[in-house]
């Protein structure tokens, strides 16, 4: 991969983390994890972003954390060799981070797109309180009394003096803390004999173990007796709680003790404090075998920090999807009362008058073509006294039609429940969740959402009309169409029908004769047989009728109710908001560690692979071959 698509990735992955990170902060109950995703970006950008690129493993960097007050300036004057902090009494005086670089060497410093984030180089010296977004790179000076041959303990090292740890939910010189620890491959954690339980800076300690960093532990200021035991209780309660590594693995964490120490020990870290300056000196650099092999460590930890922080996205975000859940669920139900509705006030009292026009088409095809018309006609006035009698007695028991409303007004009436349901239940919620999802909807749903629905749902019940009458037309047109197109049922059906007059009529002569009144039941057998077929076509009629309203109801749900609940559903996470951004960044995030921590996985194998030696060619001429001018 080019160095540009790294870059690309990198930088992908880590604004999302710090999106995310930004998204915590502005939430008290998840201002917890602020500093584990602040910690994640930090990672990517300076550490795994520069490795993939290529970039030296030269400098490395060490850089002393710990609580206000713990004594981290003197242990970076140990460090360092000479004063080179600002030490002082004043609790969280150090607000930006300083690397003081060894005498006498030079280093390609870091150029790498995002490295450190939102922090800058200062090109001036200000002192360690001026409260910015910055970083101060300093030189070590050489001691007076060196020979010309003096080389630095840490000469490979780049030495960070960092601003005290205070509360996971600031944005201020804590997240520059951030920067630094994610960039270093040794932490050395200070910790004194009056505050090394702090809940803060023990936090901070279990996360940098979480990120694979390795960790020395200095203790300061405990009485020389007292330092044995003040080392063994500190192992006890502190590192005997320790979480696991990213590859599984307990810790190893090295503790050196700095008791109490006088001023001129204190400011004499090559002489009268040596003693206490080789032991911390030893411990940081037995955990750095090779440059390379320390800095792979360091990314290969990174990446497997990612990959854990990665699984657990989703408890950032598990409250704003519980929110957008139960708006979903909202909707949902709003979409089942609008379709229940629709069913009692239209389809329930819907007659489908269109019917009655093909039914009384089906019944006249059962009638005799051409010249059987003459027959017809004389079965048809047979039957006019008992037709007359029957829609004068249905006349006078009928119920009047009830005038039904109409399909558009009622599926107006039906989304206007919808919205106000919606409407109501979005400004319950926000009086009670003021930085919720559903302040959001209640804010914009005036202006935004409810016009926007309306518009929606003007534009598909355009095409709702269309297709239902021409859906209507069609089934009505099927049922007499299937019948003219099957000529063997059809003309079965007109021969069974005459067939049926004439026997009925047969009978009647047959049982009265000779004639007399008797022959009057001939009109009503006649009648009789028609009103059979009647009520046949009827049931073929009402069979239609049935799918029909089934069929309308299946065309609300598939081209309104569904439609316009799925937009509904969607609505808060469009339109640029923090729901749809969220969205977004967990389904991008956990797909770029797996291919970060891919990639890293091939480079540090590629850079670790021991190398095939390189074998001397044979001279030529020797052990009796051709010389090359071809002499023997």
């Amino acid at each position: 991969m080019q160095p540009t698509e790294h870059r690309s990735a990198v930088g992908q992955l880590a604004d999302d983390l710090r999106w995310l990170e930004d998204h915590c902060r502005r939430q008290p109950e998840l201002a917890a994890h602020a500093g584990t995703l602040r910690l994640a970006s930090a990672l990517t950008r300076n550490v795994i972003g520069p490795f993939l690129e290529g970039q030296p493993a030269r400098p490395l960097h060490v850089c002393v954390v710990g609580g206000a007050g713990a004594g981290k300036s003197t242990v970076v004057n140990f460090l360092a060799g000479a004063k080179v902090a600002e030490a002082n009494p004043q609790a969280g005086f150090t607000r930006h981070p300083t690397a003081f670089l060894p005498p006498g060497r030079g280093f390609q410093w870091p150029s790498y797109i995002g490295f450190m984030g939102p922090l800058h180089r200062l090109t001036s010296d200000k002192p360690a309180n001026a409260d910015e977004d910055v970083y101060a790179v300093k030189r070590i000076p050489v001691p007076t009394s060196a020979n010309e041959k003096y080389a630095h303990p840490l000469g490979e090292f780049v030495i960070w003096d960092c601003p005290d740890m205070t509360t996971w939910a600031s944005e201020g010189y804590v997240a520059r803390l951030m920067e630094v620890a994610a960039l270093s491959d040794v932490i050395v954690y200070v910790a004194s004999d009056e505050r090394y339980n702090d809940a803060v800076p023990t936090e901070f300690l279990h996360l940098l173990v979480k990120a694979g960093k390795a960790v020395v532990v200095a203790l300061t200021k405990m009485r020389a007796q007292d330092a044995d035991a003040f080392i063994e209780h500190f192992k006890q309660e502190i590192l005997g709680r320790l979480p696991k590594m990213p590859n599984g693995e307990t810790p190893a964490v090295p503790v050196v003790a700095i008791p109490h120490l006088s001023v001129a020990d204190r400011t004499d870290p090559t002489g009268a404090g040596a003693k206490y300056r080789v032991q911390l000196l030893n411990q940081i650099l037995v955990q750095c075998e090779s440059d390379d092999l320390t800095r792979a460590r360091t990314v290969t930890n990174a990446a497997k920090y990612l990959s854990t922080a990665g699984d657990g996205l989703l408890d950032v975000a598990r409250r704003d999807l519980a929110e957008l859940d139960s708006w979903k669920t909202a909707v949902n139900a709003g979409r089942v009362a609008f379709e229940d509705r629709y069913r009692r006030e239209y389809l329930s009292g819907e007659q489908f008058r269109r019917f009655d026009r093909f039914r009384e088409r089906l019944t006249d095809l059962l009638e005799l073509p051409g010249a059987g018309r003459v027959l017809g006609g004389v079965f048809w006035a047979l039957r006019s006294p008992y037709r007359w009698t029957r829609d004068y007695v249905f006349g006078l028991v009928a119920r009047p039609d009830v005038l039904n409303l109409s399909e558009q007004t009622v599926l107006t009436g039906a989304l206007t429940s919808w919205l106000d349901t919606l409407q109501a239940e979005s400004l319950r919620k926000a009086s009670t969740q003021p930085q919720s999802l559903w302040r959001q909807i209640a804010v914009r749903f005036d202006s935004e959402l409810g016009p926007q629905a309306r518009d929606r749902f003007a534009t598909d019940f355009r095409g709702f009309e269309l297709k239902e009458s021409e859906d209507l037309e069609q089934a009505g047109k099927a049922l007499v169409d299937g019948l003219e197109k099957n000529l063997t049922l059809l003309y079965t059906l007109r021969g069974g029908k005459f067939a049926l007059d004439l026997v009925v009529i047969g009978s009647a002569v047959w049982f009265t004769w000779p004639p007399g009144w008797y022959l009057l039941l001939i009109p009503l057998s006649v009648s009789a047989s028609h009103q059979f077929t009647e009520l046949a076509t009827r049931a073929v009629a009402e069979g239609a009728r049935h799918r029909v309203r089934s069929h309308r109801e299946s065309l609300v749900t598939g081209s309104l109710s569904v439609p316009l609940a799925a937009w509904l559903a969607e609505w808060p996470t469009t339109g640029g908001t923090s729901f749809e951004k969220l969205q977004q960044v967990l389904r991008r995030v956990p797909d770029s560690i797996r291919a970060m921590e891919a990639r890293v996985t091939a480079k540090v194998a590629e850079m670790t692979k021991p190398k095939a030696p390189v074998l001397p060619s044979p001279l030529a001429g020797e052990g009796g071959g051709a010389s090359p001018t071809g002499e023997g």
